[in-house]
């Protein structure tokens, strides 16, 4: 279960308290999870029936139905970029139906390291389960070139 995190700020005047959605917790959780290689924590973060869409035409682009096709998908990732694949959140926003993220990512590929940003947005199902995924790289072409070494 995600939990909530609130910050107050207090000026003489003015008191500002701001609390993240749940659904930008479990998505913060689902990148921390996934940068430790917590597959389980990622794999229960979906439904049973989740679908994964890389845009672009690199080795990775397409459609992944289900668990075992997006695990499938991670490992020729870490195939790909022989292990180096990391990500660095920027900004996450929410609400009860979306989870976004924009990131980077690095990775290196035949001896040559590149940084790529991402937008990820997550389609949430109302107990907040991730039921739909979608990612594009802000240069898309670029980022496919680099998979492909």
């Amino acid at each position: 279960m995600a939990t909530t995190t609130t910050s107050t700020s207090t000026a003489q005047d003015l008191s500002v308290t701001t609390t993240d959605h749940p659904n930008v917790q479990r998505l913060r959780e689902a990148f921390a999870a996934f940068s430790r290689g917590d597959l389980d924590t990622v794999r229960a973060s979906m439904t049973e029936d989740c679908v994964w869409t890389n845009s672009g035409t690199g080795p990775l682009s397409g459609s992944y139905a289900g668990w075992d096709a997006i695990a499938q998908m991670f490992g020729r990732l870490f195939e790909i970029t022989g292990g180096t694949f990391e990500m660095n959140v920027l900004s996450t926003q929410a609400d009860g139906n979306y989870a976004i993220a924009i990131y980077d990512a690095t990775s290196t590929v035949n001896g040559k390291t590149a940084t790529f940003r991402f937008v990820i947005t997550d389609e949430m199902t109302p107990e907040g389960k991730v039921k739909a995924t979608h990612s594009i790289a802000y240069d898309q072409a670029a980022a496919d070139a680099h998979l492909r070494g």
